[in-house]
């Protein structure tokens, strides 16, 4: 219906008489056709309480279907008997027209099978000319315009369906469902909100000009400029318990399902519904109350199709995302399986490398034969100047250490990479030179050799620092997560590689360094002995336990065995303490010393206990390391740890080697004749095997003595060994 609510009919027939008979009925009609909604469904709804009929009438078909192209017209009443075509043909032509209009078929009795021929090949309806009264013409053509309707809307739906799930943005699908709404569906308020998950609401995304008007509100942002838009409340109240049910919420006087809200909308009817977890669809009307069941279902598909091209696009968009993650993860397991070759590459080198210099340059060489990798150093920190020195490098160098200055101080020239993993003994890793350099002469620097990005581990193994390991890469990002993560290991295996080189030649080295440290610190528990009993402590051995915990033998002169018992039993640091022997010039006691201890704390750097006596809170520790040792570099890592030590001497001497020969004349030497029979006749008669071939029993009468004396002459006999092996 146009906006002057009146129907316009173009009744083709050449029968004056059938034509004048048709205007009659036409005027005498009861039937509100002027309530029914016609067109093509591009025009806006209307309600009008009363409208009139316009007849145009034409006696042939070329006029007719220059009526139809030159003048609105809502229905077509069509004679398929015409001087000018017969037939259905006649209908073929008009339905070819490019304006589509409902058409009702005139036929007479005769052609009554014509009639029902032309319906389904297309026309709405067809009448009989003998039996036309006005009731019935009225009622065809409302029937007419209402299932021309139905067809229009469900061939628009199919497009709008097909156009929807074609489209590749969330945008475009809540803009094509609001534009189908407004014209195909005729609903003028239209509005899809979709869920900001970053801010738990419900945000307008494409609405109908009329939806803008009522129910959105401008919202002024800190910038003047800047204005966003958001629901008002009624409307907000809505959608929001529509999403937050799942429930289809329809407020028409019309329908039967209506429920009606408590929040004051300034829309006559609306249908609200959800799109799963994508948002709300509204649809509405401010000026009519009613929403036919046909306006219901034809809405329902909309939001349908659009609720399915939100999960389609939502679906694509994860399996884009998706596969771009598994394209970024296949490239960093693929570069990880390349790094974890170097290292497997790098390990072996390490593993056949005899000296700390040839760890060293063995890391560096096999790092930069791997693609991505530039340059690769090792530097020692001096902790008095606070510098590191290269020790071993390899790759693209170009005089970059000469160039740039590295300290490990909190100055700006140690607060980069290397300077932070010496203070906080943790990996430091830039991932953009260009943009994550903060010292520009560094930037200026990295920048000329190609480095763009750097990663810096310590060389960390049982808390003492071995150096840093810096690598520069060619591009950006390289150190990821995974990388990191195997550079840290990394670090670790090279740390442990040094301290076992150089425990190995603290071990076989002739020549050794002795350092002498005065020590009072309160951390060293033999210390608070000595003063909380008054007494005098002697260290004497130490023994590794299964457990890697340590066994200490020690003894103490001026102090009771109570007083010891009871200084033990308060000390955290003392385990299982244990009397050993109760001379008349002091005791010998046994125990476990928890971690971490100043014990520990040389053997795990290569570097042997020799002596520790102390008395009345101060005792002198003497430790023995090999010559080619970094001994300043141990010095300092002690007082780091016990900074009330002193270290009051160092030299150097020649370890004295016994051959077997040498040994075995020393130990014979020890042994009385009786004592050096007793053991060898007890080793080689299997008295030590297990079990025992021989027992004490079966020795001692070979040897011709009593089982108690062949018992007294070979515990004598071990001791003598024992103390020629573990003591001189």
């Amino acid at each position: 219906m146009i906006a002057d609510d009146t129907l316009r009919i173009l009744l083709i027939e050449d029968n004056p008489g059938d034509a004048r008979l048709i205007e009659e009925m036409l005027r005498e009609t009861t039937v509100p056709l002027s309530s029914i909604q016609t067109g093509s469904g591009n025009r806006p709804r209307s309600e009008p309480e009363t409208g009139t009929v316009d007849l145009l009438h034409a006696d042939r078909l070329e006029t007719g279907l220059q009526q139809l192209a030159e003048s609105t017209i809502d229905i077509v009443l069509l004679d398929l008997g015409l001087p000018d075509s017969t037939g259905l043909e006649t209908l073929t032509t008009v339905l070819e027209h490019p304006i589509a209009v409902p058409i009702v078929v005139l036929t007479g009795l005769t052609d009554e099978t014509v009639g029902i021929r032309a319906v389904q090949q297309g026309a709405q309806a067809y009448l009989v000319k003998d039996e036309i009264n006005s009731e019935l013409l009225s009622r065809s053509l409302r029937h007419a315009l209402e299932r021309h309707q139905r067809e229009t809307q469900l061939t628009a739906l199919a497009t709008v369906s097909r156009e929807l799930m074609a489209m590749t943005s969330f945008d475009d699908i809540a803009e094509r469902a609001v534009t189908a709404a407004a014209d195909s569906l005729d609903f003028p308020v239209a509005m899809v909100c979709l869920y900001d998950t970053d801010h738990g609401t419900l945000r307008p995304l494409a609405a109908t000009d009329r939806a803008e008007e009522l129910l959105i509100t401008e919202n002024p942002t800190n910038d003047v400029a800047d204005v966003s838009t958001q629901l008002s409340s009624a409307c907000a109240e809505v959608v929001g318990r529509a999403f937050a049910t799942d429930q289809v919420v329809i407020d028409s006087d019309g329908d039967s399902r209506s429920s009606r809200t408590d929040a004051e909308l300034p829309l006559d009817s609306q249908i609200v519904f959800p799109l799963a977890t994508h948002g709300v669809f509204l649809l509405g009307s401010a000026s009519s109350p009613t929403i036919p069941s046909t306006g219901v279902d034809y809405a329902k598909i909309l939001a349908t199709n659009t609720q399915a091209a939100l999960e389609r696009l939502e679906r694509e968009r994860r399996l884009q995302e998706r596969e771009a993650e598994l394209e970024t993860q296949t490239e960093s397991l693929e570069q990880l399986d390349r790094i974890n070759a170097m290292i497997r590459d790098i390990v072996q080198g390490v593993v056949h490398a005899t000296t700390r210099t040839e760890i060293e340059q063995a890391v560096c060489d096999r790092l930069v034969a791997a693609d991505s990798f530039r340059f690769a150093w090792i530097g020692v920190h001096d902790a008095l100047t606070q510098t590191l020195t290269p020790h071993a490098r390899s790759g693209v160098e170009d005089g970059y250490l000469e160039s740039v200055t590295i300290t490990t101080d909190e100055s700006q020239t140690g607060r980069g990479p290397v300077g932070t993993a010496v203070r906080t003994r943790e990996l430091q890793v830039v991932e953009d030179t260009m943009r994550d350099l903060s010292y520009a002469p560094w930037r200026e620097e990295t920048m000329k050799r190609g480095y763009r990005s750097i990663a810096s581990i310590p060389l960390v193994y049982a808390e003492t620092l071995y150096g840093v390991l810096t690598i520069y890469a060619d591009r950006p990002g390289i150190f990821t997560d995974r990388v990191q993560a195997v550079l840290s290991e990394l670090g670790e295996t090279i740390a442990h590689a040094i301290n076992a080189v150089e425990s190995k030649r603290a071990l076989i080295s002739d020549r050794v360094v002795e350092l002498k440290f005065q020590v009072r610190d309160t951390e060293l528990v033999f210390l608070d002995l000595t003063e909380a009993a008054d007494c005098e402590f002697s260290f004497e051995s130490v023994v590794p336990r299964l457990d890697d915990r340590l066994r200490v033998f020690f003894s103490t002169r001026d102090a009771s065995v109570d007083e010891v018992v009871a200084f033990a039993e308060r000390a955290l640091a003392i385990d299982d303490l244990t009397l050993v022997a109760e001379r008349e010039d002091g005791c010998v006691f046994e125990c476990t010393l928890r971690e971490p201890n100043f014990v520990s704390f040389c053997l795990e750097q290569g570097v042997t206990v020799q002596t520790l006596t102390a008395e009345r809170g101060t005792g002198q520790l003497t430790v023995e390391l090999s010559s080619d040792a970094d001994v300043r570099g141990f010095a300092e890592r002690f007082q780091s740890a016990y900074p009330e030590s002193t270290l009051v001497a160092s030299r150097e001497d020649e370890r004295s080697v016994q051959t077997r020969q040498a040994f075995q004349t020393t130990l014979d030497d020890r042994l009385t004749d009786r004592q050096a029979e007793v053991l060898r006749t007890a080793f080689f008669s299997g008295y030590f095997e297990s079990p025992r071939a021989s027992s004490g029993r079966d020795v001692a009468a070979t040897l011709d003595i009593a089982q108690p004396t062949f018992n007294h002459h070979l515990r004598a006999a071990l001791r003598k060994l024992l103390s020629l092996l573990y003591t001189d």
